[in-house]
């Protein structure tokens, strides 16, 4: 009987820590690059563009025939995400943010006659950027954010530029968080 009793106890002791909540996901197990140690008091030098315009290509490839797992390497990847975010349940919106990129996708592609036909111009990565420091938008970690970065297209001969809404570094690289306005 007694050690039902101590079962029963621990089974509920075991559910109630469950159930408490959690602060932040576990920290991925990655090295954090320099450009965004968590002791950073200053801002780093912001990068340059580096291959963004080669990963953007990919995105333009997604635009023309819809298939956007190749466009995937211009989007933040999940385990940089989740060692940036300081937040309960950071996994389940990096899928949301995952979702919205590919759905953007499929709405340029919808909303812009001739994308189908599309080839890139050029990638220009926005001056209008912002270090954020420690504890702002939830994140662990600071780094650079970019808005309105534009990727230029040529549609029939003419060109087309299309609004990245926001960017963000990891280490030397510039990655995708929100291609359009995300609500």
């Amino acid at each position: 009987m007694r050690s039902s009793t101590l079962s029963i106890a621990l089974a509920a002791l075991v559910a109630a820590v469950a159930a408490l909540p959690a602060w932040a996901d576990p920290w991925p197990s990655i090295p954090i690059p320099p450009q965004n140690a968590r002791d950073a008091v200053r801002p780093v030098p912001r990068p340059s563009a580096g291959d963004a315009a080669q990963r953007a290509r990919h995105l333009v490839e997604a635009l023309r025939t819809g298939a956007t797992d190749g466009a995937m390497d211009f989007f933040l990847p999940r385990e940089p995400f989740l060692a940036i975010k300081d937040m309960s349940g950071a996994a389940g919106y990096f899928n949301t943010l995952t979702r919205a990129y590919r759905r953007d996708i499929d709405a340029w592609r919808r909303e812009t006659p001739g994308l189908s036909g599309a080839t890139f111009v050029r990638f220009e990565l926005s001056r209008a950027c912002v270090w954020m420091t420690v504890g702002r938008e939830a994140n662990r970690l600071p780094y650079w954010s970019c808005y309105r970065s534009r990727l230029v297209v040529s549609v029939n001969g003419r060109e087309r530029p299309l609004e990245v809404r926001v960017m963000i570094h990891w280490g030397d690289r510039w990655y995708v968080t929100h291609l359009r306005p995300f609500h």
